[in-house]
């Protein structure tokens, strides 16, 4: 058996811009750190059984991957001609939850299949092969974000050129800098599970003033990097509370009544200086920026049903944990 353990991600800024739509015409930069909240594959092959099986959210036992209802998994074990095997998934964070899991479960697999075969295993060829996938092979409406900050792990900066290569960098600040910022990021889950498809869908067609809301997010993303890199942590939560206004002019879908009643509240009442929801938006969970009276916070949002994400980063990225063949 083999196990890799892929982190899953938070984005900083630019989301969004690393859609193939946008940065065809204009560049992609997106600010992301991967999280210790992690996607666990195991691999084990069985040659004495003709079978392809897995156990994610659902069970397939199938006897020729083409059958694999699972569209990122059949790629993928067709891709690499693997037809005896059995494949179990099991997440830190519930599918559907804006932080990049379809990406993390590929990268995962990936990882696995790639131990299996004695290929290499590098986080640069292991996010392509992903993007490739997800992008181009299955026609998702994803970016490239989640599949290479995953496989790199930290705190990265993608600077993604108009042919799609990315530039993955490193942010000039250290961990301990960077853990004194991540005290006041405070993440709570929705309760809501949805799937990005719909808002991905909308915004990669750069309809109406999507590309010029677009490109803003764009220069929050560069502003991101300059509020990190100089230390003035509470102009990222003022930012912050910029982004999530432009945000919401992406779709109707974004937001979620349960955020809406209780943003303009945190705000007021609780020195919160700005939040969104991660990812796509729809559902999954809501990041706030608070310095302060964070158990008062905390107890609020404990009270509207909205649970506390504990985590810090992960600065190792997806990772072999054992191989026992």
């Amino acid at each position: 058996m083999i196990i890799s353990r892929s982190p899953y991600r938070i984005t900083l800024g630019g989301g969004g811009t690393d859609l193939p739509s946008f940065y065809e015409k204009h560049g992609g930069y997106c600010i992301t750190m991967s999280i210790d909240n992690y996607m666990y594959v195991s691999l084990k092959p069985d040659e004495l059984d003709n079978m392809c099986k897995l156990r994610y959210s659902e069970i397939e036992n199938v006897i020729s991957p083409d059958s694999i209802k699972n569209s990122r998994a059949r790629e993928v074990l067709c891709k690499h001609d693997i037809r005896s095997v059995e494949i179990n998934t099991s997440g830190d964070l519930p599918a559907k939850s804006g932080m990049g899991s379809s990406g993390t479960f590929l990268v995962g697999l990936l990882k696995a299949v790639r131990e299996y075969k004695r290929m290499d295993t590098s986080p640069g060829i292991i996010a392509e092969e992903a993007c490739e996938i997800e992008i181009e092979r299955l026609g998702e409406p994803v970016g490239k974000q989640d599949q290479y900050i995953s496989s790199y792990g930290g705190v990265r900066i993608l600077d993604i050129n108009k042919d799609g290569v990315v530039d993955v960098q490193d942010l000039s600040v250290s961990k301990n800098d960077f853990s004194n910022f991540l005290s006041n990021i405070h993440v709570y889950s929705i309760g809501i599970q949805r799937s990005a498809s719909d808002i991905l869908k909308q915004q990669s067609k750069l309809s109406g003033n999507t590309e010029y809301l677009l490109s803003t997010i764009k220069d929050y993303g560069y502003k991101t990097k300059e509020i990190l890199e100089s230390k003035n942590y509470d102009d990222y939560g003022l930012l912050l509370d910029e982004y999530w206004s432009i945000k919401k002019l992406l779709s109707n879908k974004i937001s979620v009544s349960p955020v809406d009643k209780i943003y303009e509240d945190l705000k007021s009442n609780f020195s919160v200086l700005g939040g969104k929801i991660i990812g796509a938006g729809g559902g999954g969970f809501f990041l706030v920026y608070c310095n302060k009276n964070i158990s008062s916070l905390d107890e609020f949002m404990r009270h509207h049903g909205m649970k506390k994400l504990r985590f810090d980063v992960d600065y190792s990225g997806s990772k072999i944990l054992g191989n026992y063949l």
